[in-house]
């Protein structure tokens, strides 16, 4: 028999209640459960499209003081034979039953409420359908009883009774029930047994299920007949809007008690669970907080009343082609065209208050990746204040795991850090008002040891986010783990009135079974065609001078046109003016705010400079900080209250300055304008916009946002950045940005959906970046890095190092120069052309290959990496030695990537130019140059993966390039 796989997309069973997402080469399955919660069941690498994977169901089991079950309304009441009815038939015999005994004086009043409820019930659910399983909670009891009567007998206060309404009135532990489940949104009664062949077709989008989405999505067909039984799965008739519209709190509540069409109830609603066990021991999608799981919860609200108890249910859901759209200027992962991903939404209700989540999954087809994002809905009919979102909640089975994560600090960024997790929570986040340099919104969970980079299973969390975060790993009693990753909850509190949604930022999931470098370069792959803007896919950033380690605040006309003239000769395209260049900013205490040129140093304005730099043949950009404000500036004097701060407090500074409030709308527009007048006012290609301090007092105007939706503020600011972003990028699509925050405190998914490169670090010491570089390569292509050549001793570390070594590492990124040409000799000049001409020859390499790390620096004295054409005839070869000891010989380099019956012809590029004088003992000046092998080699792809190349260092930084390219195929 030979094992058939899915293709990509997302595959329903109605006979098991399971969702099966399958990736390129990987899947991901959940189901609904017998208590109608979202059970998390596998993720990992495709399986056989034959087998039921509800089997692992079975690894469910009860643990002593989890709760179980639940005391339903009828119970409480003292009903508890109405508890065991499950259709109209039972209702039917019960009544009569209870009338026979209602006259019976020895029964008491007993018989004559139960008749009494049952007929009416009975009525009830004759006229409008329903589910009494579901159904029998206070209000409809009380309405089938009497409320007068139900008091007068005495069963229950006003005081019980509001106790009561709080009560969940349904199984939400996903045990078995006595009474057999039906379906949702269908008349009694439900079907007996589990269909034994696939359905025939049903209407546009299967009304009973999905019966407020838009009808043009698709049509519910079944499967061709090699696929397993019961399967079904969306397959759009055309090409179509992707726009939805949000269900209206009319429209769930006429769903839940007027089903349409209950002939089409095709899902199983029988008892499925194979073991009866509490939440805190079972796999979830999404958890509350208060009904009996009490590990990290997706969410937490508080409703009007105090409560904060909040299960959701499964009530229905949808499979269309494409992706829905997301609100406008928030980033996430584009999709192009509708058959390229699928998307499955989800939507859960909580059973009393009807408060809506709407989980979306994302199926991209081309990648082992999954987006997730979640919104809520009040339809609660009252004020709903949402405490905690996670944008995804993954729990794993019982295993050993480790952790890692991407930390450090200004000029020491995204450093890997990886740890075995232990019982407990391990968290690390953000409360900065941005993603920070202490930690990125990356996390990744290895399987058994930490993670290799050829074998083993890695998952991998990102986050499109560029606020606070909070990422988190629990492993609980039971060896189980959860990761939790979305906004962080501390400072977060949201209103949300009647009829408000609320979406949380989407997260990127990825897996891969052959290890960290296969999930990188997944990553790396759907950044650069999916999430940067698609104007800059195939267009890099220009090589590019910035005159910041040049001359600082000391900028004007003259220097940047001397400094042009210099640079012009070494091959640079672009001179970037960075901060100084406005109103009367020559120190970093004054002007953040007043965005017009100092006429004094520019005295044509920024035109006239501009204007100078194109007689040379070059372009020039700028330097701007739109997010922040001096004390010292107009701005600051004349709109003193546009600053984030609590009124009549004292106000922190952070790098002599203050942040604007960009959840203000007159603030976002001011800056708009303010932007818009200076790319309007010449021909400027490029923008490098920075973020040099993070966020306190996070408050605004009540003007704007009252008392009850302060809690808004800080995501409310991430947002209107975005907007801002989204406006002048749209308006002017030809100018490159480069986001910056103090080097790399916002480099995260997030900018990088409006900036195609991020500055990784303001420490440019080629060694520091080494370590930097490496570590943000394990999310984010390196095309994506800003990177520079800087001078020696470097600014930030008084290191020295060779021109060689920063210039190869600078090629790892966006290339360009942080220095003052008019410091070079002619001879340096010459070398660095030398090196732009290399950088130019194979950009397209670095930027559009697949990357794969050879050697990594954080366990090394070396690394070292190379990348791989798509279709393997060329690759380049990069190694620096970080530390090294004096006689120490380097492992070889084992290689990767490489067609194995392919011969490649081997060539090092800029040898170097230092020997050691075995007579003396020195280094020496070898101008004829020194080269590790002395010849060019061949050999197969397969020698060079298995046996590897020599390297040699001689000093420290020292660092070796080499070319391979395809000569011929092994016949």
């Amino acid at each position: 028999m030979t094992l058939r796989y899915r293709s990509p997309g997302v595959y329903f069973s109605p006979r098991t209640r399971t969702f099966t997402l399958m990736a390129k080469s990987s899947m991901y399955v959940m189901r609904v459960d017998d208590g109608r919660n979202l059970e998390h069941l596998y993720w990992g690498e495709a399986l056989p499209m034959e087998d039921d994977l509800t089997y692992l169901s079975i690894g469910n089991t009860i643990i002593m003081f989890d709760p179980v079950g639940t005391l339903t309304v009828p119970k409480i009441l003292g009903l508890d034979e109405l508890d065991e009815i499950s259709d109209i038939q039972g209702l039917t015999d019960r009544w009569k039953v209870y009338t026979k005994q209602k006259n019976d004086p020895e029964r008491g009043s007993r018989p004559r409420r139960l008749e009494n409820a049952s007929w009416r019930l009975w009525t009830m659910e004759r006229n409008k359908g329903g589910d009494l399983n579901r159904d029998l909670g206070t209000e409809t009891l009380l309405s089938a009883l009497g409320e007068e009567e139900a008091k007068d007998e005495g069963r229950f206060s006003e005081k019980e009774e509001s106790k009561i309404k709080k009560i969940p009135t349904s199984p939400t532990d996903g045990h078995p029930v006595p009474r057999a489940a039906t379906p949702p949104f269908s008349f009694l009664p439900g079907p007996k047994t589990a269909p034994t062949s696939p359905p025939v077709p049903v209407s546009p989008m299967g009304e009973h299920i999905f019966d407020h989405f838009p009808k043009s999505a698709g049509t519910l067909t079944a499967l061709t007949q090699q696929e397993p039984e019961s399967i079904i799965h969306v397959v759009p008739s055309e090409p179509h809007d992707m726009s939805r519209t949000f269900p209206s709190v009319r429209d769930f509540r006429e769903i839940r008690e007027h089903p349409r069409h209950p002939e089409e109830s095709i899902v199983n609603w029988n008892v499925l669970d194979p073991t009866m066990a509490g939440k805190n021991s079972k796999l979830f999608e999404f958890a509350d907080r208060g009904t009996g799981d009490y590990r990290e919860p997706s969410i937490m609200v508080t409703y009007a009343d105090g409560s904060t108890v909040s299960p959701f249910e499964y009530i229905q859901h949808k499979i269309e082609k494409g992706k829905p759209r997301t609100p406008e200027y928030f980033p996430n992962v584009r999709v192009e065209d509708v058959h390229e991903a699928t998307t499955l939404t989800i939507d859960m209700m909580d059973p009393v208050t009807k408060l809506v989540v709407r989980l979306f999954y994302t199926v991209m087809h081309d990648y082992d990746i999954i987006t997730r994002r979640i919104e809520v809905v009040n339809t609660a009919g009252q004020p709903v204040w949402l405490e905690r979102l996670m944008s995804a909640t993954v729990d794993f089975d019982s295993n050993k795991y480790y952790m890692t994560q991407l930390s450090g600090g200004w000029a020491r960024e995204r450093q890997i850090v990886t740890k075995e997790l232990q019982d407990g929570l391990t968290t690390f986040n953000s409360c900065r008002g941005a993603s920070s340099h202490q930690f990125n919104p990356f996390l990744v969970i290895s399987v058994g040891a930490p993670f290799s980079e050829t074998t083993g299973s890695v998952y991998g969390f990102n986050l499109i986010y560029s606020g606070n975060f909070l990422a988190s790993a629990e492993v609980s009693e039971s060896r189980r783990m959860r990761v939790n990753m979305g906004v962080n909850p501390v400072g977060f509190r949201w209103l949300l009135e009647s009829g408000e949604s609320f979406e949380s930022p989407e997260i990127v999931l990825s897996y891969s079974s052959t290890g960290m470098g296969h999930l990188s370069r997944q990553l790396h792959r759907l950044y650069r065609n999916r999430l940067i803007p698609p104007r800059w896919r195939q267009k890099g950033c220009p090589i590019l001078l910035n005159t910041w380690e040049a001359v600082y605040f000391k900028v004007n006309h003259e220097m940047v046109c001397e400094i042009a003239r210099c640079c012009k000769n070494m091959g640079v395209e672009l001179v970037v003016v960075d901060d100084g260049w406005f109103s009367q900013r020559n120190n970093e205490f004054s002007s953040l705010g007043d965005w017009y040129p100092n006429l004094e140093k520019f005295p044509f304005g920024l035109e006239g400079t501009v204007r100078a730099l194109e007689e040379m043949g070059m372009a020039m950009g700028i330097w701007v900080e739109p997010e922040m404000v001096s004390v010292d500036s107009d701005l600051y004097r004349e709109h003193s209250d546009w600053c984030l701060h609590v009124p009549e407090r004292m106000r922190t500074m952070g790098r002599n300055q203050l942040v604007l409030d960009f959840s203000r709308k007159v603030v976002r527009d001011y800056i708009f304008e303010q932007l818009d007048a200076i790319l309007g006012c010449a021909n400027i290609t490029y923008c490098k916009w920075d973020f040099n301090r993070h966020l306190t007092e996070i408050f605004t105007s009540q003007e704007d946002w009252p008392p009850e939706r302060q809690g808004e503020i800080g995501h409310r600011f991430v947002v209107g950045v975005y907007e801002v972003f989204g406006r002048i990028t749209t308006k002017y699509p030809d100018v490159l940005f480069e986001s910056c925050s103090g080097g790399g405190g916002r480099f995260d998914p997030g900018m990088l959906y409006f900036t195609p490169q991020i500055w990784a670090s303001d420490n440019t010491d080629a060694i520091s970046r080494v370590y930097i570089q490496y570590g943000t390569s394990l999310a984010y292509p390196p095309r994506t890095f800003g990177s520079h050549v800087s001078t020696v001793p470097n600014h930030q570390t008084l290191r020295s190092t060779s021109m060689k070594t920063r210039s190869l590492v600078a090629m790892n990124g966006s290339f360009g120069y942080e220095l003052d040409p008019r410091h070079l000799t002619d001879a340096e000049i010459n070398e660095c052309l030398g090196y732009v001409q290399l950088h130019q020859r194979f950009r397209d390499l670095v930027w559009n290959g697949d990357l794969f790390r050879l050697r990594n620096p954080f366990h090394n004295d070396t690394g070292a990496w190379m990348y791989v054409s798509e279709d393997q005839h060329e690759a380049l070869v990069m190694a620096v030695n970080v530390r090294r000891e004096v006689g120490r010989l380097e492992p070889r380099l084992l290689l990767q990537g490489l067609g194995p019956g392919k011969i490649y012809e081997i060539e090092e590029l800029c040898p170097g130019k230092l020997v050691r004088n075995v007579g003396t003992g020195a280094i020496e000046l070898d101008p004829n140059g020194v080269y590790q092998f002395g010849r060019t080699l061949k050999l197969s792809g397969h020698s060079l993966m298995v046996a590897g190349l020599p390297i040699k260092f001689l000093f420290d930084a020292d660092s070796v390039l080499f070319h391979l390219k395809l000569v011929s195929n092994y016949q």
